[in-house]
């Protein structure tokens, strides 16, 4: 009889589980802002201020969110962490770039994004603006807003 041991076979893959989900009313209406209009809404909420994105409800009253307030595109950079080298399918550019939290002009809380060019000037205290994908090219997401520019 033959002796057949072999090494065990690998198969290495990659899976993905793609898929859809409803971003509900008031994502939904901020995510719209973003798509149609080129502009970011907050909502005012009780014990919070106005809140960008919107969250619906109060955190500190569990009250229904307010009234919708259009807040500026331009804002101050809170917090800031720079990748200096990035990891290819982790994050989203190929580049050194930063990961910023901006309080837009008109809100209270801040905004997740990232600062594509520049990166390694940007500081907290650092003047941004918000500059979107053209029209036509948005599809109703936070990328929508393609990054965050250092502002003159």
């Amino acid at each position: 009889m033959a002796d057949i041991r072999a090494d065990p076979l690998e198969l290495r893959t990659a899976m993905e589980f793609p898929y859809k989900h409803s971003t509900g009313q008031t994502i939904g209406r901020f995510l719209a802002g973003l798509k149609e209009q080129g502009r970011i809404w907050g909502q005012r909420i009780a014990g919070q201020g106005v809140v960008v994105p919107p969250l619906g409800y109060s955190e500190t009253d569990s009250s229904e969110g307010g009234d919708w307030v259009l807040v500026e595109n331009t804002g101050t950079v809170t917090a800031v962490a720079k990748v200096h080298q990035p990891i290819e399918r982790l994050h989203p550019e190929a580049k050194p770039f930063a990961f910023v939290l901006v309080k837009l002009d008109g809100a209270d809380t801040a905004l997740a994004h990232l600062v594509r060019d520049d990166a390694d000037k940007v500081t907290v205290g650092s003047r941004v603006t918000a500059e979107f994908l053209p029209e036509g090219e948005r599809t109703g997401s936070l990328r929508d807003i393609a990054t965050f520019r250092l502002a003159d």
